[in-house]
């Protein structure tokens, strides 16, 4: 892209792989491959999509490494159910959220990785491949991965650049106009590109690759900002019924394997093979530290590093009490109806894992659970990785981006708002499938405090919930009511999000190199 990156000669390339760990990027490293042998033949394009799935995985994950962390963490973390405790504190609604400190990866990596989709699409119509269906296959997954991306920033900034034409030598320096996209011109761009993608994408695909569920569900996700309630629920319907997707048994959900039958789309990891965003395998990810109070930190002396209570840890954020009491969580008994709430989060009750302890398999005495939320809170598990070594915070574990249960929660709030009735049969046919799935009482009526509510007991700290409550245009009353910043129960308080954060500010740099036809976004 001409605009505001420097110029790109060669891209990240890892040929397609399918391999006995099932991952589906070849083990073969092409880092050094000039952009020559990338766009001049099927193989090279090949070899260059397997590149922009690893730019993609390091523009999505949260690593321990510099960067895009902090951006990443955000997304995750700054909605109504968390409580945040250090680290990201500075950047989720605090001084730091400025134009010159807010981190900018988000922006930047961004447009990079739209800049490399741009040049795999622009390339192979003029290149001769074995059949069309191979090149519009190959068209079809880089669509979908510059529609995810603008997607993103669109949602995150409002105010965006478009942009397809890719950098090249002979235009790098190219003057250009910068003027910020009508809403209507990105969403009609992202559609355009999932169309293409729907259309020439079959809905089986190895673990990792692009396929028509991601691209419809994209699509439905797209149509609900614009109220298109009539494609999001046909969109959502065709995958429902077409895609071959099921929920699985809720404890298996995020168990150690995540590439099954409810993962609609998930970056791959692999630790022999990774190491780093140069490499297949990927660079390790801390999802499970950020979220995972340390247990082995708890007085008395009565536990280590295991990972059957997430290894070593970060603690950073953690689950609010407001989810907990969505959950069902009955306070005086400790216990919870909703299978959801054993099988997403770590226990109240900590059982002692140290050999020699008194309290070895035991319950943990009263005087062993400090007010400390580093030490001790309630923790989310989805991330849990039993493979990963003692002692070692990062971790290789897939990461389910998009999954089946989201779909069919979409598909309830489609055909609700297509009906605007309450009890619109096939609305309660879908949310309650996931209801039934957590061993809960049907509904009998459905509104948006229901959808929003069955969302954040589903989906919680999956990455889409701030989205959601952002385009349903709560969030700002949701978060201030219930997120919270604070290290104990005795200084744990919200702190209140002002109306213009419902926007990222763009990197003054960026906004500095695009003057003066682009502005700042407002309160910034």
């Amino acid at each position: 892209m001409k605009n505001i990156h420097k110029i790109v000669f060669a891209i990240l390339g890892f040929a397609l792989m399918n391999s006995s760990c099932e991952k589906w990027l070849e083990e073969e490293n092409f880092t050094r491959i000039s952009s020559d042998v990338i766009y001049s033949d099927e193989n090279g394009l090949a070899v260059g999509l397997g590149g922009l799935y690893n730019l993609q995985r390091a523009y999505e994950r949260v690593s321990d490494a510099t960067g895009l962390t902090q951006n990443n963490l955000w997304v995750y973390c700054a909605d109504d159910l968390g409580s945040t405790r250090t680290f990201n504190d500075a950047q989720i609604y605090k001084a730091n959220m400025t134009a010159i400190n807010f981190p900018r990866g988000k922006w930047s990596q961004g447009y990079q990785l739209i800049d490399r989709a741009s040049a795999l699409i622009s390339a192979a119509p003029g290149i001769s491949f074995s059949n069309e269906a191979n090149r519009n296959k190959l068209i079809a997954e880089a669509k979908v991965i510059r529609a995810m991306t603008y997607f993103k920033l669109w949602q995150l900034f409002d105010n965006i650049l478009i942009d397809t034409i890719p950098t090249s030598v002979e235009n790098a320096f190219d003057p250009v106009e910068y003027k910020p996209a009508t809403k209507e011109a990105v969403l009609n761009l992202i559609k355009f590109d999932l169309d293409f993608a729907i259309a020439n994408l079959p809905y089986t695909a190895q673990p990792g690759q692009v396929n028509q569920g991601l691209a419809r569900h994209l699509r439905a996700q797209v149509a609900s900002w614009q109220g298109d309630w009539a494609t999001m629920a046909a969109q959502c319907e065709d995958i429902i019924t077409k895609g071959g997707f099921s929920l699985q048994a809720v404890d298996k959900v995020f168990a150690q394997e995540v590439n099954h039958k409810e993962s609609i789309y998930a970056y791959q990891y692999d630790e022999i093979l990774g190491g780093s965003d140069n490499l297949v395998g990927g660079s390790q990810h801390i999802m499970s530290a950020v979220f995972t109070a340390r247990y082995y930190e708890m007085p008395g002396g009565h536990m280590i590093e295991d990972n059957n209570w997430g290894g070593n840890s970060f603690a950073w954020t953690t689950p609010n009490f407001y989810l907990k009491r969505l959950m069902g969580w009955n306070e005086a008994t400790g216990l919870c109806d909703d299978k959801r709430f054993a099988a997403y989060f770590y226990p109240d009750t900590v059982i002692g894992n140290k050999p020699g302890s008194p309290y070895y398999g035991l319950k943990l005495p009263k005087s062993a659970y400090p007010d400390n939320y580093r030490q001790y809170h309630w923790s989310v598990r989805k991330y849990q990785d039993f493979s990963k070594p003692n002692g070692r915070a990062g971790s290789f574990k897939d990461i389910i981006a998009v999954r089946y249960a989201e779909t069919l929660l979409m598909a309830a709030e489609a055909n609700w708002r297509l009906t605007n009735n309450p009890a619109d049969p096939k609305a309660l046919l879908y949310i309650n499938l996931v209801r039934k799935r957590a061993g809960v009482p049907d509904f009998t009526t459905i509104d948006q405090q229901t959808i929003l509510d069955e969302s954040a007991r589903e989906l919680n700290f999956e990455g889409g919930r701030w989205f959601l409550l952002k385009r349903m245009g709560v969030l700002i009353d949701q978060v201030n009511k219930y997120h919270t910043f604070g290290s104990a129960k005795t200084n744990e308080a919200p702190f209140p999000m002002q109306a213009h954060m419902v926007r990222w500010p763009i990197p003054q740099d960026q906004i500095d190199l695009m003057a003066p036809n682009f502005p700042q976004n407002p309160g910034y």
